[in-house]
Protein backbone atom coordinates (compact mmCIF):
# COMPACT_ATOMS: atom_id res chain seq x y z
CA UNK A 1 0.00 0.00 0.00
CA UNK A 2 1.26 3.35 -0.94
CA UNK A 3 1.96 6.59 1.21
CA UNK A 4 -0.49 8.30 -1.13
CA UNK A 5 -3.62 6.08 -0.75
CA UNK A 6 -2.69 6.13 2.62
CA UNK A 7 -3.13 9.63 2.96
CA UNK A 8 -6.29 9.40 0.93
CA UNK A 9 -7.94 6.90 2.76
CA UNK A 10 -7.04 9.06 5.84
CA UNK A 11 -8.53 11.82 4.42
CA UNK A 12 -11.50 10.06 3.28
CA UNK A 13 -12.16 8.87 7.31
CA UNK A 14 -11.94 12.29 8.42
CA UNK A 15 -13.91 13.86 5.96
CA UNK A 16 -17.09 11.13 7.13
CA UNK A 17 -16.34 11.91 10.71
CA UNK A 18 -16.71 15.83 9.96
CA UNK A 19 -19.72 15.36 8.11
CA UNK A 20 -21.46 13.26 10.84
CA UNK A 21 -20.23 15.83 13.39
CA UNK A 22 -21.72 18.42 11.38
CA UNK A 23 -25.28 16.09 11.05
CA UNK A 24 -25.15 15.88 14.81
CA UNK A 25 -24.47 19.72 15.12
CA UNK A 26 -27.28 20.27 12.82
CA UNK A 27 -29.71 18.08 14.88
CA UNK A 28 -28.85 20.09 17.66
CA UNK A 29 -29.52 23.53 16.18
CA UNK A 30 -33.14 22.19 14.82
CA UNK A 31 -33.85 20.89 18.27
CA UNK A 32 -32.85 23.55 19.78
CA UNK A 33 -34.92 26.19 17.72
CA UNK A 34 -38.50 23.73 18.26
CA UNK A 35 -40.96 24.86 20.64
CA UNK A 36 -41.69 23.63 24.01
CA UNK A 37 -44.23 21.60 23.21
CA UNK A 38 -42.45 19.55 20.22
CA UNK A 39 -39.10 19.39 22.49
CA UNK A 40 -41.74 18.05 25.12
CA UNK A 41 -42.88 15.07 22.98
CA UNK A 42 -39.58 14.16 21.90
CA UNK A 43 -38.47 13.75 25.22
CA UNK A 44 -41.22 11.73 26.47
CA UNK A 45 -40.58 9.88 22.91
CA UNK A 46 -37.12 8.82 24.03
CA UNK A 47 -37.75 8.08 27.61
CA UNK A 48 -40.51 5.68 26.60
CA UNK A 49 -38.09 3.61 24.36
CA UNK A 50 -35.80 3.85 27.30
CA UNK A 51 -38.35 2.49 29.47
CA UNK A 52 -39.18 -0.38 27.54
CA UNK A 53 -35.90 -1.50 26.84
CA UNK A 54 -35.32 -1.71 30.22
CA UNK A 55 -38.58 -3.55 30.55
CA UNK A 56 -37.86 -6.22 27.37
CA UNK A 57 -34.45 -6.80 28.77
CA UNK A 58 -36.29 -7.31 32.54
CA UNK A 59 -39.14 -9.78 30.87
CA UNK A 60 -36.17 -11.77 28.82
CA UNK A 61 -34.13 -12.35 31.89
CA UNK A 62 -37.44 -14.41 33.52
CA UNK A 63 -38.75 -15.57 30.37
CA UNK A 64 -35.25 -17.37 29.49
CA UNK A 65 -35.53 -20.12 31.74
CA UNK A 66 -38.88 -20.99 30.91
CA UNK A 67 -37.80 -21.13 27.12
CA UNK A 68 -35.01 -23.44 28.05
CA UNK A 69 -37.02 -25.53 30.43
CA UNK A 70 -38.99 -26.03 27.27
CA UNK A 71 -36.28 -26.43 24.65
CA UNK A 72 -34.65 -28.99 26.65
CA UNK A 73 -37.73 -31.33 27.39
CA UNK A 74 -37.97 -31.32 23.98
CA UNK A 75 -34.57 -32.51 23.35
CA UNK A 76 -33.22 -36.18 22.65
CA UNK A 77 -30.41 -37.04 24.30
CA UNK A 78 -28.01 -36.62 21.51
CA UNK A 79 -29.02 -32.68 21.27
CA UNK A 80 -28.93 -32.30 24.74
CA UNK A 81 -25.14 -33.53 24.76
CA UNK A 82 -24.35 -31.87 21.35
CA UNK A 83 -23.07 -28.36 22.26
CA UNK A 84 -24.27 -26.81 18.86
CA UNK A 85 -27.66 -27.75 19.72
CA UNK A 86 -29.20 -24.60 21.52
CA UNK A 87 -33.15 -23.44 22.25
CA UNK A 88 -33.99 -25.66 18.63
CA UNK A 89 -33.73 -29.43 19.13
CA UNK A 90 -32.90 -31.13 15.71
CA UNK A 91 -35.73 -33.49 16.48
CA UNK A 92 -39.01 -33.04 18.72
CA UNK A 93 -38.88 -35.65 20.98
CA UNK A 94 -42.21 -35.58 22.82
CA UNK A 95 -41.72 -39.07 24.56
CA UNK A 96 -40.18 -36.93 27.53
CA UNK A 97 -43.40 -36.05 27.91
CA UNK A 98 -44.65 -39.66 28.29
CA UNK A 99 -42.20 -40.74 30.34
CA UNK A 100 -42.35 -38.31 33.11
CA UNK A 101 -46.29 -38.52 33.23
CA UNK A 102 -45.80 -42.35 34.10
CA UNK A 103 -43.19 -41.45 36.25
CA UNK A 104 -44.89 -38.65 38.34
CA UNK A 105 -48.08 -41.12 38.88
CA UNK A 106 -49.89 -37.95 36.84
CA UNK A 107 -53.16 -38.08 37.50
CA UNK A 108 -53.07 -39.20 41.21
CA UNK A 109 -50.47 -37.07 42.03
CA UNK A 110 -52.30 -33.82 40.41
CA UNK A 111 -55.91 -34.43 42.25
CA UNK A 112 -53.39 -35.05 45.41
CA UNK A 113 -51.76 -31.59 44.79
CA UNK A 114 -54.89 -29.66 43.41
CA UNK A 115 -57.26 -30.96 46.29
CA UNK A 116 -55.09 -30.00 49.36
CA UNK A 117 -54.00 -26.80 47.43
CA UNK A 118 -57.11 -25.42 46.48
CA UNK A 119 -58.92 -26.48 49.73
CA UNK A 120 -56.29 -24.66 51.69
CA UNK A 121 -56.91 -21.89 50.18
CA UNK A 122 -60.06 -21.45 50.79
CA UNK A 123 -60.22 -22.18 53.92
CA UNK A 124 -57.64 -19.58 54.59
CA UNK A 125 -59.36 -17.19 52.74
CA UNK A 126 -62.00 -17.29 55.29
CA UNK A 127 -60.59 -17.87 58.15
CA UNK A 128 -57.61 -15.50 58.18
CA UNK A 129 -60.01 -13.20 57.31
CA UNK A 130 -62.27 -13.39 60.32
CA UNK A 131 -59.24 -13.14 62.53
CA UNK A 132 -57.51 -10.33 60.59
CA UNK A 133 -61.38 -8.39 60.79
CA UNK A 134 -61.04 -8.96 64.70
CA UNK A 135 -57.30 -8.04 65.02
CA UNK A 136 -57.87 -4.99 62.58
CA UNK A 137 -61.51 -3.64 63.79
CA UNK A 138 -61.72 -4.53 67.10
CA UNK A 139 -60.56 -3.71 70.69
CA UNK A 140 -60.62 -6.01 73.52
CA UNK A 141 -58.37 -7.42 76.33
CA UNK A 142 -56.29 -10.01 74.74
CA UNK A 143 -55.87 -8.41 71.43
CA UNK A 144 -52.29 -7.52 71.60
CA UNK A 145 -51.30 -11.41 72.98
CA UNK A 146 -53.10 -12.82 70.20
CA UNK A 147 -51.51 -10.42 67.90
CA UNK A 148 -48.13 -11.35 69.44
CA UNK A 149 -48.83 -15.29 68.63
CA UNK A 150 -49.59 -14.31 65.18
CA UNK A 151 -46.05 -12.88 64.55
CA UNK A 152 -44.52 -15.71 66.69
CA UNK A 153 -46.07 -18.00 64.26
CA UNK A 154 -44.54 -15.98 61.34
CA UNK A 155 -41.32 -15.90 62.68
CA UNK A 156 -41.02 -19.06 64.21
CA UNK A 157 -39.99 -21.34 61.01
CA UNK A 158 -41.99 -24.97 60.49
CA UNK A 159 -38.95 -26.87 60.76
CA UNK A 160 -39.06 -26.67 64.57
CA UNK A 161 -42.44 -27.92 65.17
CA UNK A 162 -42.44 -30.74 62.46
CA UNK A 163 -41.39 -33.33 64.96
CA UNK A 164 -44.31 -31.93 67.75
CA UNK A 165 -46.71 -31.90 64.54
CA UNK A 166 -46.02 -35.01 63.58
CA UNK A 167 -46.08 -36.90 66.33
CA UNK A 168 -49.62 -34.73 67.01
CA UNK A 169 -51.20 -36.50 63.94
CA UNK A 170 -49.48 -39.58 64.35
CA UNK A 171 -51.66 -40.07 67.41
CA UNK A 172 -54.54 -39.07 65.71
CA UNK A 173 -54.13 -41.33 62.84
CA UNK A 174 -54.15 -38.85 60.38
CA UNK A 175 -50.95 -39.33 58.84
CA UNK A 176 -50.54 -40.48 54.84
CA UNK A 177 -54.23 -38.26 54.82
CA UNK A 178 -54.66 -34.28 53.16
CA UNK A 179 -56.22 -33.81 57.59
CA UNK A 180 -52.33 -32.86 58.48
CA UNK A 181 -52.04 -30.24 55.62
CA UNK A 182 -55.71 -28.73 55.52
CA UNK A 183 -57.11 -28.88 59.01
CA UNK A 184 -54.69 -26.03 60.45
CA UNK A 185 -55.81 -23.84 57.55
CA UNK A 186 -59.19 -24.08 58.81
CA UNK A 187 -58.42 -22.19 62.18
CA UNK A 188 -56.14 -19.68 60.18
CA UNK A 189 -53.06 -21.00 60.78
CA UNK A 190 -51.29 -23.67 57.91
CA UNK A 191 -48.90 -22.21 55.00
CA UNK A 192 -48.07 -18.59 55.74
CA UNK A 193 -51.46 -18.31 57.68
CA UNK A 194 -49.86 -16.11 60.02
CA UNK A 195 -49.15 -13.57 57.07
CA UNK A 196 -52.08 -13.65 55.52
CA UNK A 197 -53.85 -12.62 58.62
CA UNK A 198 -51.39 -9.56 58.76
CA UNK A 199 -52.39 -9.11 55.11
CA UNK A 200 -56.27 -8.61 56.51
CA UNK A 201 -55.36 -6.52 59.13
CA UNK A 202 -53.85 -4.11 56.83
CA UNK A 203 -56.88 -3.75 54.78
CA UNK A 204 -59.21 -4.12 57.83
CA UNK A 205 -57.36 -1.43 59.25
CA UNK A 206 -57.51 1.76 56.41
CA UNK A 207 -61.23 1.11 56.21
CA UNK A 208 -62.78 4.32 57.90
CA UNK A 209 -64.80 3.64 60.90
CA UNK A 210 -67.78 5.34 59.87
CA UNK A 211 -68.17 2.23 56.79
CA UNK A 212 -69.24 0.11 59.79
CA UNK A 213 -71.03 2.64 61.92
CA UNK A 214 -73.34 3.70 59.16
CA UNK A 215 -74.30 -0.39 59.09
CA UNK A 216 -74.64 -0.65 62.85
CA UNK A 217 -77.03 2.36 63.10
CA UNK A 218 -79.21 0.89 60.14
CA UNK A 219 -79.49 -1.95 62.21
CA UNK A 220 -76.75 -4.80 61.05
CA UNK A 221 -75.00 -6.93 63.41
CA UNK A 222 -71.22 -7.89 63.41
CA UNK A 223 -71.89 -10.79 61.02
CA UNK A 224 -73.81 -8.96 58.51
CA UNK A 225 -71.37 -6.10 59.04
CA UNK A 226 -68.88 -8.36 57.95
CA UNK A 227 -70.07 -10.15 54.86
CA UNK A 228 -71.74 -7.23 53.31
CA UNK A 229 -70.08 -4.19 54.35
CA UNK A 230 -66.66 -5.12 54.73
CA UNK A 231 -65.26 -7.83 52.75
CA UNK A 232 -66.76 -6.68 49.20
CA UNK A 233 -64.35 -3.49 50.68
CA UNK A 234 -61.41 -6.26 50.62
CA UNK A 235 -61.45 -7.96 47.33
CA UNK A 236 -58.05 -7.46 46.45
CA UNK A 237 -57.00 -8.64 49.83
CA UNK A 238 -58.98 -11.92 49.34
CA UNK A 239 -57.87 -12.24 45.78
CA UNK A 240 -53.89 -11.99 47.17
CA UNK A 241 -54.64 -14.52 49.82
CA UNK A 242 -56.39 -16.78 48.30
CA UNK A 243 -53.59 -17.02 45.21
CA UNK A 244 -50.49 -17.09 47.26
CA UNK A 245 -52.30 -19.73 49.27
CA UNK A 246 -52.56 -21.98 46.49
CA UNK A 247 -49.48 -21.63 44.86
CA UNK A 248 -47.34 -21.46 47.79
CA UNK A 249 -49.31 -25.13 48.84
CA UNK A 250 -48.37 -26.15 45.22
CA UNK A 251 -45.12 -25.72 45.80
CA UNK A 252 -44.86 -27.01 49.25
CA UNK A 253 -42.11 -29.60 49.18
CA UNK A 254 -41.18 -29.91 53.06
CA UNK A 255 -44.97 -30.38 54.97
CA UNK A 256 -46.84 -32.03 52.41
CA UNK A 257 -44.45 -34.78 52.16
CA UNK A 258 -43.83 -34.83 55.66
CA UNK A 259 -47.15 -36.07 56.33
CA UNK A 260 -48.38 -37.71 53.00
CA UNK A 261 -45.38 -39.95 52.00
CA UNK A 262 -46.55 -43.36 51.05
CA UNK A 263 -47.15 -43.66 47.27
CA UNK A 264 -50.93 -43.30 46.72
CA UNK A 265 -51.13 -39.93 48.87
CA UNK A 266 -47.47 -38.02 47.24
CA UNK A 267 -47.94 -34.84 45.79
CA UNK A 268 -46.16 -33.56 42.45
CA UNK A 269 -43.26 -31.54 44.08
CA UNK A 270 -41.79 -34.47 45.68
CA UNK A 271 -42.45 -37.01 43.18
CA UNK A 272 -39.87 -35.53 40.80
CA UNK A 273 -37.41 -36.77 42.44
CA UNK A 274 -38.72 -40.23 41.32
CA UNK A 275 -38.45 -39.20 37.57
CA UNK A 276 -34.63 -39.98 37.57
CA UNK A 277 -35.49 -43.08 39.49
CA UNK A 278 -37.77 -44.01 37.06
CA UNK A 279 -35.71 -43.35 34.22
CA UNK A 280 -32.82 -45.44 35.38
CA UNK A 281 -35.30 -48.27 35.68
CA UNK A 282 -36.37 -47.82 32.47
CA UNK A 283 -33.13 -47.48 31.03
CA UNK A 284 -32.11 -51.09 32.30
CA UNK A 285 -35.30 -52.44 30.87
CA UNK A 286 -34.20 -50.60 27.30
CA UNK A 287 -30.45 -52.42 27.78
CA UNK A 288 -29.40 -48.40 27.67
CA UNK A 289 -25.74 -47.30 27.96
CA UNK A 290 -24.27 -45.95 30.71
CA UNK A 291 -23.83 -42.70 29.33
CA UNK A 292 -27.96 -42.58 28.43
CA UNK A 293 -28.79 -43.59 31.73
CA UNK A 294 -27.45 -40.40 33.39
CA UNK A 295 -29.36 -38.49 30.41
CA UNK A 296 -32.49 -37.89 32.65
CA UNK A 297 -32.63 -34.18 32.33
CA UNK A 298 -35.01 -33.97 29.25
CA UNK A 299 -37.40 -35.52 31.11
CA UNK A 300 -36.48 -33.98 34.07
CA UNK A 301 -37.70 -30.82 32.66
CA UNK A 302 -40.84 -31.98 30.80
CA UNK A 303 -41.71 -33.41 34.38
CA UNK A 304 -40.98 -29.83 35.64
CA UNK A 305 -42.99 -28.52 32.95
CA UNK A 306 -46.35 -30.46 33.88
CA UNK A 307 -45.46 -29.37 37.03
CA UNK A 308 -45.67 -25.48 36.36
CA UNK A 309 -48.67 -25.82 34.26
CA UNK A 310 -51.20 -25.38 37.07
CA UNK A 311 -49.35 -22.28 38.70
CA UNK A 312 -48.99 -20.62 35.41
CA UNK A 313 -52.55 -20.64 34.42
CA UNK A 314 -53.85 -19.50 38.02
CA UNK A 315 -51.18 -16.84 37.45
CA UNK A 316 -52.24 -15.74 34.53
CA UNK A 317 -55.88 -15.54 35.32
CA UNK A 318 -55.55 -13.72 38.53
CA UNK A 319 -52.65 -11.22 37.25
CA UNK A 320 -55.61 -8.41 37.17
CA UNK A 321 -56.81 -8.86 40.55
CA UNK A 322 -52.72 -9.40 42.34
CA UNK A 323 -52.16 -6.06 40.62
CA UNK A 324 -55.18 -4.32 41.58
CA UNK A 325 -54.31 -5.48 45.06
CA UNK A 326 -51.04 -3.85 44.40
CA UNK A 327 -52.53 -0.69 43.39
CA UNK A 328 -55.11 -0.90 46.31
CA UNK A 329 -52.42 -0.89 48.63
CA UNK A 330 -50.55 2.11 46.98
CA UNK A 331 -53.92 4.45 47.22
CA UNK A 332 -54.52 3.35 50.82
CA UNK A 333 -51.15 4.50 51.43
Amino acid sequence: MTTETVNTAGADVSASQKKSFGGIKGLIKRYENLGYKAKKKIMHFISRIFVYFVLIEMAFLFILPFIYIFSTSLMTSQDYMDPTVQYIPTTVNWDNFVKAYQALDYIRSFFNSFGTSVLSALFQTVACALIGYSLGRYKYKGRNLIFLFVVLVLLIPPQVMILASYGLWATLSMVNTWGPVVLPTVFGLGLRGALFVLIYMYFFQRIPDVMDDAARIDGAGPIRVFGIIMLPLVKSAIAIVFIFSFVWHWNDNYEAPTYMYLEGYQTLQPRLANIRNYFSLYAQSQMMSELDRALSEPMLFAGCLMVMVPVLLVYIFGQKQLAAGIERIGVIE
